[in-house]
């Protein structure tokens, strides 16, 4: 089943980190957080880069928040 913005390339993911599992990719945060605080508290949002089609999300090189 593919998650809600499967094809953006940079957004906010809604993860969790272990087991990994990405719920979702937004562009906006305030869908993100709404995503994360319905599926528990295991799930965070992190804002990174998201290679369409696939489960691949890197926040790691990331900053906290985009640049505007």
């Amino acid at each position: 089943m593919p998650i809600p913005g499967e094809m953006l390339k940079r957004g906010w993911g809604v993860l969790r980190l272990q087991p990994w599992h990405l719920a979702g990719v937004f562009s906006s945060s305030v869908e993100a957080e709404s995503l994360a605080l319905a599926l528990g508290s295991a799930y965070t949002i992190k804002y990174g880069e998201h290679k369409p089609g696939s489960s691949d999300f890197d926040f790691a090189n990331s900053p906290a928040s985009p640049s505007v």
